[in-house]
């Protein structure tokens, strides 16, 4: 189990700048660790030499379409004493592999959505929770990474829960950075909303959202920085780091041996499946078939690390999260709902 569970949770208030300075504040010890080991900060600082004019153009498509979260990076980086251009360049990036596993579960009066949360081993001890109540906007509980803006998997207070995988967009340009959209995203209304949200013209780059709501509906959204698809789920579904909808499947991408391993692994478990019990969500994700490159990722092999496993159970009665410790023992856990956001 990592050192840092059960993950810090911190409650944040006020506006965008507010936000980003209390988590920078909070957690500056994080994220300057973090950042100090980052190979990706390493990657983006030598692109950034090379290429200033690049950092330029996306900071002034962000301040035009979501200058609030433009503030709260500023508010990050002021709060934790770091320099700026390295938490935007953070914030800015799209072009850099990622892992996850989602597995989503729907019957009748009830969905499970179940996440791996993959990242770089720095993240395996600076990663942390954020509840947060903007001034202007919906409550939300985020997972977050050291030095991004919340936006990695989420609820908010109207019920709606979402998901991540990275995807190996074939079509990137210069565009709306994807952290900020994911921002963006965490405090939609409702599924449709979420989807507007991330289906903003002039994206820079494609990501693959798992999305359900007490609305009694889940969706699984597909995107290039130009194309999209929407999958409406009505059984059983399993999501890693490609592209598998009928709208996007047949695209050119580069498919990595471990999205790929994990994709078929976890059809595999879904075609012997039954039942839709958190056990058998719990149980997927535990798998360490093919290790390296198995659903719970321990590195190796180019692989990320699980973070940590999150479950989701969604009805007309609320939404509640169990968050579960990197390991495969699955015998402790961190329990939210939406009246934690109150």
């Amino acid at each position: 189990m990592a050192k840092n569970f059960p993950f810090q949770v911190l409650r944040v208030s006020g506006s965008n700048y507010d936000i980003g300075f209390q988590i920078g504040s909070k957690f500056k010890d994080k994220i300057k660790d973090a950042l100090s080991q980052s190979n990706k900060l390493k990657f983006l600082r030598k692109e950034d030499e090379s290429n200033p004019k690049k950092f330029n153009q996306l900071e002034t498509i962000g301040q035009k379409h979501f200058p609030q979260y433009i503030e709260e990076i500023k508010g990050i980086a002021e709060g934790s004493g770091l320099e700026y251009r390295d938490i935007a360049l953070m914030n800015f990036k799209y072009e850099y592999p990622e892992g996850c596993t989602s597995i989503i579960f729907k019957t009748k009066n009830r969905m499970l959505l179940g996440h791996n949360e993959d990242g770089a081993k720095e993240n395996l001890e600076n990663s942390f929770l954020v509840i947060a109540n903007p001034k202007s906007g919906i409550p939300f509980f985020s997972f977050c990474y050291p030095g991004l803006l919340p936006g990695a998997f989420s609820f908010n207070s109207k019920g709606l829960v979402q998901t991540g995988n990275w995807m190996p967009t074939p079509d990137i340009r210069i565009g709306i950075p994807r952290h900020l959209i994911d921002r963006h995203v965490v405090e939609a209304e409702n599924v449709d909303d979420a989807l507007k949200r991330a289906l903003l013209d002039g994206r820079a780059s494609g990501f693959s959202y798992n999305i359900a709501s007490i609305e009694g509906r889940a969706v699984n959204l597909e995107t290039t920085s130009q194309k999209h698809h929407v999958t409406e789920i009505t059984d059983k579904y399993i999501h890693t780091n490609h592209y598998v909808s009928t709208g996007l499947r047949d695209i050119q991408e580069k498919i990595y041996k471990s999205t790929q391993i994990r994709y078929e692994q976890g059809l595999k478990m879904l075609k012997g499946r039954t039942t839709k019990s958190p056990n058998d969500v719990l149980e997927m994700l535990s798998s360490r078939e093919n290790v390296p490159y198995s659903i719970f990722s321990q590195g190796g092999g180019d692989c990320a690390y699980t973070l940590c496993t999150a479950l989701f159970e969604i009805s007309n009665d609320g939404v509640i999260l169990r968050l579960y410790p990197p390991k495969p023992e699955k015998d402790e856990c961190m329990k939210f709902s939406l009246n934690d956001l109150k």
